[in-house]
């Protein structure tokens, strides 16, 4: 019988070709020709799963949202059993900084699709963005955690929400680039949320 190909996971062993490519040399190394050569396999076969550049970076893309969500639901998952929504919110922002070689590149990759939409002006309207999905959840933690009188009533939520997760975002630049450890980054994020659950103070 001949070998079943699945297809799907043809498509994601792409996909890690042009995440390799991207995250060394930026997405305007990507071609459909380098990304065959990276994944060791010929045009042809590329083309087959992806007739344009287009349709193979908005699956990579997916691709990255598929990993990021991934790594990040175990942590959050794992901190939803303390029912605490400091513990919570901690996993939510700690749980996106690169903290290994794998997570590192998945950044990169990340960070070369920012800087695309950076030169054009706008976000591509085919990728779906992460940063709304962190936004939401923190502020409805945030809002739990007023009612407990965990966090201030002065303190609006959606504000402190927006702080936090750009918080977040920036930290990941940082330890990118060698500013910050990933411990470091976690220490801060620390510190702000101490200063968020103070109760009434």
């Amino acid at each position: 019988m001949p070998k079943r190909v699945d297809h799907q996971e043809r498509r994601r062993e792409i996909a890690e070709a042009l995440f390799r490519i991207a995250a060394a040399q930026g997405l305007q190394a990507v071609t459909l020709r380098a990304v065959a050569a990276e994944a060791g396999i010929s045009m042809n076969l590329v083309q087959y799963y992806f007739p344009t550049k287009e349709e193979m970076l908005r699956f990579a893309w997916r691709r990255i949202v598929e990993l990021t969500m991934e790594h990040a639901g175990k942590t959050i998952g794992e901190a939803m059993k303390s029912e605490d929504e400091r513990t919570i919110v901690r996993a939510y922002l700690t749980s996106v900084l690169p903290d290994g070689e794998r997570a590192r590149m998945l950044s990169a990759v990340q960070i070369a699709y920012f800087a695309v939409d950076v030169t054009r002006g706008s976000q591509d309207p085919d990728q779906e963005p992460l940063l709304p999905h962190l936004v939401h959840a923190i502020t409805e933690l945030l809002r739990a955690a007023q009612e407990k009188g965990a966090v201030p009533a002065r303190l609006d939520p959606r504000l402190e929400a927006d702080s936090l997760a750009t918080m977040s975002a920036g930290l990941v630049t940082a330890i990118m680039v060698d500013a910050y450890t990933a411990e470091r980054a976690s220490e801060i994020v620390d510190y702000r949320l101490d200063g968020v659950f103070s109760g009434a103070r």
